[in-house]
């Protein structure tokens, strides 16, 4: 739910009184893949490590959201195998129907401060102040030897989360874990042995609203052994109230450092220290129709 407060399911497409085109699947990624080049991310600031943007998108979704449908991509940038940012692009055609609205999503993964160098085609810069912080899952069993059963480790750990999201209409949604991780790694440094991204959406869309990163980190003051790290970030402009294990850990409502702002009419939403930022990129003309593989919706 980026921009608006209500979803729809994808059926109401077929709905309505006359008919505008919507670019194809091929026509949106290729626009959205454009929009993700066009970032550079460094995990210093003098911009001698630069992050590599992954060739394919981690996840694509679709949002019906009011009268205009909305089509993102998922994007991750890594440095030494690991995932330090990760971004949507996306976007939605304008009340004119000639018009289309780009809009950049990010939160930072990284726990060190990153230096994004933002496109000049955008009318916001995302610039975060600070990283991420990681908590030893202490309820988790100690990391497995085998990929496959730190596969299904990582999913325990996931499932242990629980997590709602509240509209300034004061509407709740409450989401569901994607239990097929978006992103699985295992990166060349020693800082980390496995890690997984893992989505939490709401009944109203398929945009992910929360992320779950689950590592084998070393725990404090120990640098041979594994234990299971997590760090549950916002990926949503409303809201969140995340438990864990049935007790509560974080929320937004609670927590100013956690609540996302909305600003300039919608076409911004931040975190005071902008680790979280979504905001209108820019407007463009409305990408070509291109015949029988375009869709058509009635409205």
């Amino acid at each position: 739910m980026r921009f608006l407060h209500a979803a729809v399911l994808f059926s109401a497409l077929l709905h309505g009184s006359s008919a505008f085109a919507v670019p194809s699947p091929a026509a949106l990624q290729k626009l959205h893949q454009e929009e993700a080049e066009s970032y550079r991310i460094y995990r210093d600031e003098a911009h001698t490590q630069p992050l590599e943007l992954r060739a394919k998108p981690v996840f694509n979704w679709t949002n019906v959201v009011g009268e205009h449908p909305q089509y993102g991509h998922l994007y991750v940038w890594t440095l030494g195998g690991r995932p330090e940012a990760i971004g949507t692009m996306f976007s939605t055609q304008t009340t004119d129907t000639r018009k289309r609205k780009l809009v950049h999503e990010f939160h930072t993964l990284s726990t060190a401060k990153l230096f994004p160098v933002t496109p000049a085609t955008s009318a916001y810069r995302w610039e975060p102040q600070k990283g991420i912080r990681f908590d030893l899952a202490e309820e988790a069993p100690f990391v497995a030897e085998s990929a496959g059963q730190r596969l299904t480790q990582m999913r325990g750990v996931a499932r242990s989360f629980a997590a709602e999201t509240r509209s300034p209409q004061k509407k709740n949604w409450q989401l569901r874990l994607l239990t097929t991780p978006l992103l699985q790694y295992q990166p060349d440094s020693g800082e980390v042995l496995e890690g997984a991204i893992f989505a939490m959406v709401s009944s109203a869309g398929t945009d992910p609203e929360l992320l779950l990163v689950i590592e084998a980190r070393h725990p404090a003051g120990d640098e041979k052994s594994w234990r299971w790290h997590t760090a549950a970030v916002r990926f949503s402009d409303v809201d969140i109230i995340v438990q864990r294990n049935g007790k509560p850990l974080w929320s937004s409502l609670e927590d100013s450092e956690l609540h996302a702002e909305i600003k300039n009419q919608y076409t911004l939403i931040e975190t005071r220290d902008k680790t979280y930022m979504c905001y209108q990129a820019r407007i463009i003309d409305e990408l070509p129709d291109e015949g029988p593989q375009a869709t058509r919706r009635e409205r």
